[in-house]
């Protein structure tokens, strides 16, 4: 068999073929190799890849950074509920004021404003959204909790 192999190498122009020994426990077990190699996925290419992976294996990958602040806290959420329940409930309040301006309805106006101004809600705010976005993590309410919480304290 290995002389039938060597013999149509030498016939066809194949570089050197060689016979080698495979697996240690059989040492008649033998097989040509040649240098003409085919891969499954096609021919490799020039750029360090088979053809179709776009040089995907040339370049190494780019390294993720780590960012903790991407994702969002429990306890900021909760922190921000609350804040923003408070709020809520000073609008009602004002709202049933109506349009009389009064030492309540001024009162209340400041409380909101003080509240959606306060260095505590601009840093809660600042925590949960990273490139003006919502951090990672959160339900579609919360996200738009976030949302409705930042245009009220830009309105202010």
């Amino acid at each position: 068999m290995i002389q039938r192999v060597a013999r149509a190498a030498a016939t066809r122009g194949w570089a050197a073929a060689a016979t080698t020994s495979v697996g240690a426990s059989s040492g008649s077990s033998r097989r040509a190799f040649s240098d003409n190699v085919t891969y499954s996925g096609g021919q490799a290419g020039v750029q360090g890849g088979f053809y179709g992976a776009g040089g995907a294996r040339s370049q190494a990958s780019p390294q993720a950074h780590h960012r903790p602040e991407a994702i969002a806290a429990v306890d900021d959420i909760r922190r921000l509920r609350e804040a923003m329940q408070h709020v809520s409930e000073m609008e009602i309040e004002l709202g049933r004021l109506g349009d009389k301006v009064s030492g309540r309805s001024i009162e209340l106006k400041s409380a909101i404003k003080k509240r959606l101004s306060s260095p505590t809600m601009l840093e809660l705010l600042t925590r949960l959204k990273i490139k003006d976005q919502p951090v990672w993590g959160l339900t579609q309410e919360e996200r738009e909790l976030v949302k409705v919480a930042r245009e009220k304290v830009n309105s202010c």
